[in-house]
């Protein structure tokens, strides 16, 4: 079943503070992002939010992009806030990218391009996956946006092999609820970067081998 996410209310802990500079931020990254060519979502907490997913308020902003975005995203939003840290390559515990910290209206936003995820029971790239974030399915209307967000299916795979029972306990409660892209599903977890255990994890959160 494949959902249209356009039509998805955001989830109670979408607060005023993080919508705001969400709208800030996003309204600076968007033309030269668009012009550039340079695909981008908002992932992480903030994505689960604004998919519906209920009683949890973002304390970030996460953007994940390429890394020519990430620069192009530095620049557009450096001058509206704090600069923490500047768009650099990073390794640190799972995540590799070219990562930047920013403040825009009081909310940290963090940027990372061409990310890859690496843990013990397998690894992700997301540059493999820009193609399967399909712009038909996964934008939202956000304010007067159309904004691309990270799929809820892919960050149900995502936690799981990380590690984060609380997250993958709260993606898939609301994937059972309200319905799931089962095809979509099924080619990430056909993936070969995916160990056994992440594999068996997602399929019983979603319980589909019952």
């Amino acid at each position: 079943m494949q959902l249209r996410h356009e039509d998805v209310a955001p989830g109670d802990g979408l607060t005023e503070r993080i919508r705001d500079a969400a709208n800030t931020a996003l309204h600076a990254i968007v033309p030269p992002l668009f012009k550039a060519q340079q695909p981008w979502a908002v992932m992480g907490s903030t994505a689960s939010v604004l998919q519906g997913i209920p009683r949890y308020v973002p304390p970030d902003i996460d953007i994940v992009t390429t890394m020519v975005g990430a620069y192009i995203m530095e620049g557009a939003i450096s001058s509206l806030g704090s600069t923490f840290r500047p768009v650099s390559h990073s390794v640190g515990g799972p995540y590799t990218s070219y990562f930047g910290i920013f403040e825009v209206r009081g909310v940290k936003i963090e940027i990372m391009g061409d990310l890859i995820i690496q843990c013990e029971d397998g690894s992700i790239d997301t540059r493999d996956h820009w193609s399967r974030w399909s712009d038909k399915v996964r934008v939202l209307h956000f304010d007067d946006l159309h904004i691309p967000v990270v799929p809820l299916e892919w960050q149900l795979v995502a936690n799981t092999l990380l590690g984060r029972p609380t997250r993958v306990d709260d993606i898939s409660s609301y994937l059972l609820e309200h319905g799931f892209d089962r095809p979509y599903l099924d080619a990430l977890l056909a993936d070969e970067g995916y160990g056994a255990r992440t594999i068996a994890g997602v399929r019983e959160a979603l319980r589909l081998d019952d």
